[in-house]
């Protein structure tokens, strides 16, 4: 007998709010039409001669295979293994000592950009076990489990992307507050700079400066929520709040001449864009107004540019797919 569910969930975006969220300010994160699908089978073998309960799993982007025997399982697995074995283990009670596990994964999230991979990852393998063996999706409960394979992989997150990628829609995020918002952009480009970038270094950076500037610090820190504020009530001034949100985090340290570089060359095109994320290099995202990709790249062709995407943002969450 064989039982078979397909799921996706989207990634997510900082459209405004970046280290602010840190000290307690809102945030605006959206989902964006970028999504992880994954695939779960549950086959029971009558026969079984070896006597294993196997778990194959299979990621077709990086073409990696694993096979894995449920009644011999170890420490040495790679993290996105360790995931799946977590919440395998959470759902064993339901799952027959003569069945074989498959699981497929695809995703159009890239990997190490910001943009919510792990998250996606961890709703998708918490979403697929919940409809196989409940039957139907449970938002809330999904959401607090994923939380928990996210701190397989982050230590302690903010929980703000397992939650995106949960509801999808957007989101006004703060530590006391997430509040679920009809908020949508069509012209969204998501420019990978090809940067390196580290979120603990940028995070450190900012608040060291906070430490020696604290009247200055807590200034920029409330105009970036300002700023929030102002996307969300005045969504007409978009592109005007972009060019503030990005001069108050150059304020804060965590742009570079590239970034700023590339900011100017897109500003003169009159294309508001900014950092999302943690800066020092990773992402920035751009308004583009009637710009293609390929003129963006053209724009920017001394930029080394690694990649653009344009992304509808403000999607729908964790659902049910007919095909994989």
């Amino acid at each position: 007998m064989k039982k078979t569910v397909i799921v996706s969930s989207p990634g997510k975006l900082i459209i405004g709010g970046e280290h602010a969220v840190v000290y307690g300010r809102r945030a605006l994160v959206t989902s964006i039409g970028m999504r992880l699908y994954m695939e779960l089978t549950e086959e029971e073998i009558e026969n079984n001669e070896t006597n294993k309960s196997l778990l194959k799993v299979l990621f077709h982007d990086t073409n990696q295979r694993y096979s894995i025997d449920l009644l011999d399982i170890h420490d040495s697995y790679p993290i996105e293994i360790q995931a799946i074995l977590y919440i395998y283990n959470h759902f064993k009670s339901f799952i027959s000592n003569q069945s074989h596990l498959n699981i497929q994964v695809r995703s159009e999230i890239p990997i190490g950009a910001g943009l919510g991979s792990s998250a996606a990852f961890s709703v998708c393998l918490v979403g697929c076990f919940y409809l196989l063996y409940y039957k139907k999706f449970n938002q809330e409960d999904i959401n607090q489990l994923s939380y928990k394979v996210e701190c397989i992989f982050h230590g302690t997150p903010s929980g703000i992307d397992n939650t995106i990628s949960t509801y999808g829609q957007s989101l006004v995020y703060s530590r006391t507050l997430k509040q679920h918002i009809n908020f949508h952009l069509s012209n969204l480009a998501i420019i990978d700079t090809g940067i390196p970038k580290s979120t603990k270094k940028m995070v450190d950076l900012v608040r060291l400066f906070i430490e020696n500037n604290q009247k200055d610090g807590e200034n920029f820190l409330n105009d970036i929520e300002l700023c929030v504020d102002k996307m969300i009530e005045y969504p007409e001034q978009i592109n005007q709040l972009f060019q503030q949100n990005q001069q108050l985090l150059k304020c804060l340290g965590v742009s570079t001449i590239e970034i700023d570089n590339i900011i100017q060359i897109l500003t003169d095109k009159n294309i508001s864009a900014k950092i999302t994320g943690a800066g020092g290099g990773g992402c920035l995202i751009a308004l583009t107004s009637n710009f293609t990709k390929d003129q963006i790249l053209d724009l920017l062709k001394d930029n080394h540019i690694k990649s653009i995407y344009f992304v509808e943002c403000g999607v729908e969450g964790l659902r049910e797919e007919q095909t994989f």
